[in-house]
Order: structure tokens, then C-alpha cells, then sequence
């Protein structure tokens, strides 16, 4: 049977109740599948728990855990209202309603008091055994005063019964069945057939908003119902019933209603959903979201049912409508669908279009937000951080939304807010964030703080903290920067650092003649060399140095330096590397230096203003892990030294990305 809809191009989709011996099975091609069947809570939490999706429905494994005390209260009243309502096998319910009630209340209680206190997370709200059997009574018998069901109900149909049907939708059979009970099915006084589903909560939900877990499960209920009634549905009436009093005094309970006829968006909504989790779980890179935490539900579910997150779609889309941003092709596609009419303010209202916004009068926080939303991008302001360089504008990215995309439309954030250099984490480091750093107008310069032994302040982080790097660990490092960005003053200020560490020894080599001169005679700078052939001697000797101190360790049974107190550590600095490495002996005397050096206490920090692929090469990008980049003159350059853009957006005097094994981070550099 389908019922007429009101709206000649929508109508609801016809379930035909199969009869045959595998109408609960997978059709013959899915015989492999993980799963079985899908079920409303297993289908909704694939996208908001993968993890758990597995645990729990590939594996077979549940986990007890400790549950909190409005969840042992709806389960305790669910029992007894499938009690009262006659649904109960084990309980038969005497025709008296008031007989019926005390035994539906002592089947509800007999369920709290075996359930151990400590599977219950007691709160503030409900903090002792007590405080839950008194908020069982009065949601119990308030629920079933203000639900007055012979008033309402004509016939009582289904009554938590578990459902498991393949269905068949317009002569299409879906390949995975689905499973699912519905609290109450009843024939109402005008025969329709209604759906009823229990709810006890602390606060009511939004009825106008739309619900994308409401719709998945109210399309479950539909398919199930129908397969097993053989009868469309009329409606799903969500029942919510406060389990702390109003402080008005007005009902408890509230219901919100969804007629199908109404709502063909459930059914959109349901199909790709349905088979967007069956292709992830076929292996296919498909993104599933998470319907509790779609922002902006309504504009989300709409660009998800349209596949507007899929470039290819959305173009087709756009082209077919005329038009070049979501907002607007949503308008006209909603404009189209008659009972969809009903979101086009909600949409207006939370998507403005481009062409109507006034950028002049935003925060810049909010610039980025509605600059990336004309993008569909959808993201949530979460904080600022203001630094010396930039300021770190920090926000939560809608589920699925991909990395890659946000970082695509740099430009167009530098173009609204007005400032180039903008450089985007897509996410922020060790956080489910991302981040804008925004360069600020005005300059600050921390001074370096004292050393710590090897721990050597290398900047200071967006947050104000120093940024401590042990240089052993390093074990060699490349500095690079263009003139201007700052490469002199860092290499300063890392040898003051070494200079105040024991046991240490300086080596330094100037190719430029004006660099390092100033540290010449310094006690702990064994040399200071600035000609070429001086330079390729002292690589030789510090080779060969090298062999000695193996020989040494070997000798003393030691595995590196640290077993060794009378050996110094040695730190070979070298300035403009670019004009030494290019010279066959030198490079290879570096290259030697790098691959053993490290274990006996050698460690290299070369820097070069130039970073081509010439002079860096595929063996010192191998053996120089850690990375100080300053301001490049080229994206080609920084994609050389850290295999992605950014070091030419930095603002230069300082201004730095720090690359070692826990990943890239942003840092100002220390004053001279």
C-alpha cells in the first residue's frame, strides 16, 4: 500500500514485504560482508565511532561500561512502559489501568534495583540510588499521565517488537537488511499508522531544527515497519519527557512529529547515508559523517544529500543551476522542492550568500569563517592566540571535511582579511584543530633566555613558550634563509648557547670571511677557518679524528660518547655551506662526517642562503633530519628543505619553521 502524497513530485517510497526464506539475509554478492544486518544505533555509530563500530559489530565484543543514570533510567522505563502497553511476554497486564500501571512501575523497578551500582555513573544530577528510583516514579507516572494513550490510541499494533527485514524499495532490493525495533506502533482514531518513540531527557530538543540522527532513525522505523506491517507509516512522533520539573509548570513532555509525506528529505538523507557506509565497509574511500555533530545541521544535511562535497557533483550541480556558491544553489533547489520550503530561512538565516555579505563590518575570525563557508567549508571559531610574529586563529573543522580543501584556499583568506604571508594549518599540530596564522602589523622580539646545557632554545612558539631542542638529538642541523630572514642572528645566538655548555668544542668555518668572526679566539673555538683548502684540511683531520675516537670507544667497550667523560663533544659550524659543497672533496669529507659522526660526538650545523636540489641534496636532506627554514625567496625553496610550501610566506628577522621528529611548528626567533 502507499499513501498518496500531497505533493505530485514527491512521494514516499514503496517497501514491499518479501516472503521468501532469505528475506532476512544478504543477497548472494554481499555473502562477504562484515555485518550482518545494519541497525540504527550500529549505522549512526560507523560514522561517529569507527573504532567502536568494529569492536561491536565486526568483532562481536561488547565492553561493560559504566553507564550514566539518565541511560539506566530510560532503559528501566522502557521496560515499563513495553509492560503497560501489553509487550511484555513474560508480564501479562490485567484490563484495569490502574493494575496495569503498578505492575508496569514494579517491572521498571525490578529492573533498577538489579542493575549493580557500579555500573551506574552517578552526577550531580542523579547522585545516589535514591535520587534515580524517585526520578523513575515521577518520569513513569508522569509519562503516563500526560500520555494518555486510550484517549489516542485505537489499536495497539507493535510494541518493542525486534524487526529484521531485507527490504525492497520501488522493486530495488537494498543489499544489506536492516534491524530495529520501534518502541510503539499504534492505529490512531483516524486509522493511520503511527510511530511512537519513548525519549527521557534533561533538556528538549529543537523541533524546528533538522535532526540528521532524528531522520536516520525515523527512516529505519519507516522501512520496518512497513516491511513487517505491509502499511505506510503516517508519522514518528518523538516523545521527550523532562525528567526535572518546569519551572513553569507546564507539561513535561513534548512531541515532535514527522509525517513522511512532509519529509521526503528523510529519505535522501537515508539512501546515501545507507550506502556510503556500505561502500567504507566494502573498503571503498568513502567519506561518512558524523550525524551528531554536523555544524550547522540544516545547511549541512542539504549539501550532504546533493553530494556537494564531491568536486565533480558540485560542479554538475552549479552548471545545472546557474549559479557559483552553495548557498544560492541550495536556495533554488529548496525553492523546487515544495515540503523543503520549509528550511530555505533556516538556510538564508545560518548560510548567507556571497554577494551579500559585508566583509567591512566582520572580526576577522569571523572573515574566515564566511569566506571558507562560501567554499562549503564549514568550520567553528574555537580561539585566538596572538604571538610575536603572527596571530594563531584556531578552529573546529566540521566532520569529514578534508585537510587538503582548506588548505587550498589560502588565497582567498589572504584576500579578505587583507594580509598576504597567511599560512594555514590543516590541522594543528597534536589537536583536532586548524589553524590561520595572521601576520600582525606590529613586531615584537623575544630575547633568548639562558641556556640549558645542550637543551638550546631554538625560538619562541605562538603561546610565548620557548621552543627547547636537545642539539645531540639533532644529530646534524640545516639552517637555510634568504638575506634578510634572520640566518646570522639564529647562528649567533646558537653558538652563545654552546659556548656555555662544558665539555664542548667549537669548529668554525666561514667561507664569507664575516659571519662568524667575531667568535675567533673564543676559549671553547678550537678553530676558525675562512679559506677553502684550510677548511678541506681541517675536514680531513676531523675525519680522521673520528676513527680515533671509534677506536677509542671500541677499546672501552663503549657505545657512544656519553661512556666516555674525557671526549669532548665536538660541533662542526658551517656557514655558507652552498660554497664548500659544491666542491667534490669538501662534500664528500661533509658527507662522511654526517653519516658517522654523530655516535662519538660530532655533530654538523650547516647553513646555506641558496636550497636548490644542487646543494641539498637527497643524501643531506638523509642525514640533516632537523631543519631551521627562515624566509625563502621561492616556494620551489621551501619545498626543497621541508617537502612543502610555507618558508616563503615568512615575514623574515627571525620569523621561522622548525622541523625535527615531532613535525613542523612556527617560531620567532631570538634578537640578537
Amino acid at each position: 500500500m502507499k499513501r498518496k502524497s500531497k505533493l505530485a513530485k514527491l512521494t514516499l517510497p514503496t517497501v514491499t514485504k518479501r516472503t521468501s526464506k532469505d528475506d532476512t539475509g544478504l543477497v548472494a554478492e554481499f555473502a562477504n560482508f562484515p555485518v550482518p544486518h545494519y541497525s540504527y544505533s550500529s549505522f549512526t555509530k560507523f560514522g561517529s565511532d569507527p573504532f567502536m563500530f568494529k569492536v561491536n559489530y565486526i568483532n562481536g565484543d561488547q565492553i561493560e561500561t559504566t553507564s550514566s543514570p539518565s541511560n539506566v533510567l530510560g532503559k528501566a522505563m522502557h521496560k515499563a512502559l513495553e509492560t503497560y502497553l501489553g509487550g511484555n511476554p513474560d508480564v501479562p497486564v490485567p484490563q484495569d489501568d490502574g493494575e496495569a500501571i503498578k505492575i508496569a512501575h514494579q517491572v521498571g523497578l525490578d529492573y533498577l534495583l538489579g542493575y549493580s551500582d557500579g555500573f551506574i555513573g552517578y552526577n550531580t544530577v542523579i547522585a545516589s540510588r535514591e535520587k534515580l528510583n524517585e526520578k523513575f516514579a515521577f518520569a513513569f507516572f508522569g509519562y503516563i499521565k500526560e500520555f494518555d494513550y486510550r484517549k489516542y490510541v485505537k489499536e495497539v499494533v507493535l510494541v518493542e517488537k525486534m524487526l529484521k527485514h531485507k527490504i525492497e524499495v520501488d522493486g530495488k532490493v537494498l543489499p544489506i537488511p536492516l534491524k530495529g525495533s520501534a518502541d510503539l506502533v499504534y492505529r490512531d482514531h483516524k486509522d493511520r499508522l503511527i510511530i511512537r518513540d519513548h525519549k527521557i531527557t534533561s533538556t528538549y530538543s529543537n523541533p524546528e531544527a533538522i535532526d540528521g540522527a532524528k531522520l536516520i532513525q525515523a527512516a529505519f522505523n519507516y522501512f520496518l515497519v512497513a516491511a513487517e506491517t505491509g502499511e505506510v507509516p503516517y508519522s514518528m512522533v518523538y516523545a521527550e519527557f523532562k525528567i526535572s520539573k518546569n519551572a513553569d509548570n507546564s507539561p513535561q513532555m513534548r512531541e515532535f512529529e514527522i509525517v513522511f509525506d512532509d519529509h521526503p528529505l528523510i529519505f535522501e538523507f537515508f539512501y546515501r547515508y545507507y550506502y556510503d557506509v556500505t561502500d567504507a565497509l566494502l573498503g571503498k574511500q568513502v567519506f561518512v559523517p558524523n550525524v551528531y555533530a554536523m555544524y550547522d545541521k540544516e545547511v549541512s544535511i542539504l549539501a550532504y544529500i546533493h553530494r556537494l562535497d564531491q568536486d565533480e557533483e558540485r560542479e554538475k550541480a552549479f552548471k545545472k543551476n546557474k549559479v557559483d556558491n552553495i548557498t544560492d544553489f541550495l536556495k533554488k533547489r529548496i525553492q523546487k522542492d515544495g515540503a523543503m520550503k520549509q528550511y530555505l530561512e533556516t538556510v538564508s538565516a545560518k548560510f548567507v550568500s556571497a554577494e551579500t555579505l559585508n566583509y567591512k563590518n566582520m572580526t576577522t575570525e569571523e572573515k574566515i569563517k564566511m569566506k571558507l563557508a562560501e567554499h562549503g567549508l564549514a568550520v567553528e571559531f574555537h580561539s585566538k592566540v596572538r604571538g610575536n610574529s603572527v596571530e594563531l586563529y584556531r578552529y573546529e573543522p566540521s566532520i569529514g571535511l578534508k585537510m587538503s580543501k582548506i588548505a587550498s584556499y589560502t588565497k582567498d583568506i589572504e584576500q579578505v582579511v587583507e594580509k598576504s604571508g597567511i599560512r594555514v594549518l590543516a590541522p594543528i599540530r597534536d589537536s583536532g584543530l586548524v589553524g590561520f596564522e595572521i601576520p600582525l602589523d606590529e613586531r615584537t622580539f623575544p630575547t633568548a633566555p639562558k641556556a640549558r646545557g645542550f637543551e638550546i632554545a631554538i625560538g619562541q612558539t605562538v603561546m610565548g613558550d620557548a621552543r627547547r631542542f636537545d642539539i645531540r638529538q639533532a644529530p646534524h642541523m640545516l639552517v637555510a634563509g634568504s638575506s634578510g630572514s634572520g640566518k646570522s642572528v639564529f647562528l649567533n645566538n646558537l653558538i652563545n648557547q654552546l659556548l656555555t655548555i662544558p665539555r664542548v668544542e667549537l669548529h668554525l668555518f666561514d667561507p664569507k670571511q664575516v659571519e662568524l668572526v667575531q667568535f675567533e679566539g673564543e676559549g671553547k673555538v678550537k678553530e676558525y677557518q675562512s679559506h677553502h683548502a684550510a677548511i678541506a684540511i681541517s675536514l680531513e683531520a676531523l675525519c680522521e679524528e673520528m676513527e680515533e675516537r671509534y677506536k677509542e670507544m671500541k677499546a672501552a667497550r663503549a657505545k657512544n660518547i656519553e661512556d666516555m667523560p674525557n671526549m669532548r663533544y665536538k660541533f662542526v659550524i658551517i656557514d655558507e655551506f652552498a660554497d664548500l659543497g659544491m666542491k667534490t672533496h669538501i662534500g664528500s669529507l661533509i658527507q662522511v662526517l654526517a653519516q658517522k659522526g654523530r655516535a662519538c660526538g660530532i655533530h654538523l650545523i650547516i647553513a646555506t642562503q641558496r636550497a636548490s636540489t644542487r646543494v641539498i641534496n637527497g643524501d643531506i636532506k638523509v642525514n640533516f633530519p632537523t631543519r631551521v627554514v627562515l624566509r625563502m625567496s621561492k616556494g620551489v625553496d621551501s619545498r626543497v628543505m621541508l617537502d612543502e610550501d610555507g618558508a616563503e610566506k615568512l615575514l623574515g628577522k627571525g620569523d621561522m619553521l622548525f622541523a625535527s621528529d615531532a613535525g613542523i611548528e612556527r617560531l620567532q626567533g631570538y634578537s640578537a
